[in-house]
C-alpha cells in the first residue's frame, strides 16, 4: 500500500500512462509517463515546441513528434501508442489556439522607432553628417 501511494506521488501508476504537469521558469511544461521508466516532457521556447523524451537510461531532445516515436520505439496499436498519439494530437490543438507573438524581425521599425532610435537603420537620411561614419572600438 505505502509503495503503492509513493509511485502515484512520482507520477507513475500500475496502468503505466499519466499526465503530469510541472512548472518550469517561463511556462507550464507537460510530462506524459509511459510503460516502464519511458517519459516525454514538453514545453516552447522562443524556436517552438520541445519535447525531451527519456528511455532506457538516455534522455533526448526532439522538435518534431515523429522523432519522439521513432527514439521510444513503440509498437503501434497499443495503449502506451495510442496515449502518446492522443497527448500529441491534443498539443497540436492547444498550439492552434494561441497566436503566436510576432518577433521583432517580423514587425519591422516602426516610423516613430526610426525617427528617434539610434543605430545605422534608423538614420537613412543621407544629409545626415554622419551617415556613413562608423564607431571603432
Amino acid at each position: 500500500m505505502e509503495r503503492a501511494r509513493t509511485d502515484n506521488l512520482l507520477g507513475r501508476c500500475p496502468h503505466g500512462l499519466v499526465q503530469l504537469s510541472a512548472r518550469g521558469h517561463s511556462m507550464k511544461r507537460e510530462r506524459l509517463h509511459l510503460q516502464g521508466d519511458m517519459t516525454v516532457e514538453t514545453g516552447k521556447d522562443t524556436n517552438g515546441r520541445f519535447f525531451i523524451a527519456y528511455a532506457n537510461g538516455t534522455s533526448v531532445i526532439l522538435r518534431e513528434q515523429d522523432e519522439v516515436r521513432q527514439f521510444l520505439n513503440l509498437v503501434g496499436k497499443t495503449r502506451s501508442r495510442d496515449a502518446l498519439d492522443s497527448w500529441f494530437a491534443s498539443l497540436s490543438l492547444g498550439d492552434r489556439g494561441h497566436n503566436p507573438v510576432p518577433t521583432e524581425m517580423e514587425q519591422g521599425l516602426s516610423e516613430r522607432a526610426i525617427a528617434t532610435g539610434f543605430g545605422p537603420e534608423c538614420h537613412l537620411d543621407e544629409s545626415d553628417p554622419n551617415y556613413q561614419t562608423r564607431t571603432v572600438i
